[in-house]
């Protein structure tokens, strides 16, 4: 009996052994994947990169989208937020859902109105409105906001230019390199 005591014990020993070994062994991998992990800056080049893979192959949109999503939810007190939704809007247009990337800039604005990417997110906004809906009213509008919101910038002098001739064909008031001059 004794005999059967120590094979049992021992037996027991093992399995604790075993156990703590292979609880040992997943939270020291756990640890390195918590220290190692990529950084923010990583883990937005990685979803960036995954929007353009996207753009030319709808079955990773989603995956794309995820992971821009991730990152504006990770990195909402972050510089990172607003590119990952500007990379989002990107991605929604590209893909012909213009609607989203109305949507996506919006949110850029609404949460990040003082970023670097606000002022192309609005005009961005009223390109999308003239070219791809032709709502003409709505792309004034938004042009009209880049002026008022982001004067200065480069984005506000190209709305300057193009507000008086929102729905007009360029034709009529580019001047083209090969067009004669006029006098």
């Amino acid at each position: 009996m004794l005999l059967f005591a120590k094979n049992i014990k021992r037996k027991q020993a093992r399995q604790f052994i075993s156990r703590f070994v292979q609880i040992s062994l997943v939270l020291s991998l756990l640890g390195q994947v918590a220290c190692s992990g990529p950084t923010p800056e990583e883990q937005l080049a990685t979803a960036e990169t995954a929007a353009m893979d996207a753009a030319h192959d709808s079955t990773k949109f989603a995956q794309a989208s995820n992971l821009l999503e991730s990152v504006v939810a990770a990195q909402a007190q972050t510089p990172l937020a607003p590119r990952a939704l500007k990379a989002l809007a990107i991605l929604r247009q590209q893909r012909g859902d213009v609607q989203g990337a109305i949507s996506t800039y919006q949110r850029l604005l609404d949460g990040y109105a003082t970023s670097d990417e606000a002022d192309e997110a609005q005009f961005m906004i009223a390109f999308i409105y003239e070219e791809h809906l032709t709502d003409f009213a709505a792309a004034r509008e938004a042009y009209q906001a880049v002026i008022d919101n982001y004067p200065g910038t480069e984005l506000a002098a190209n709305a300057e230019r193009l507000l008086p001739n929102v729905g007009r064909p360029p034709e009529e008031w580019v001047n083209f390199q090969d067009d004669p001059p006029t006098h």
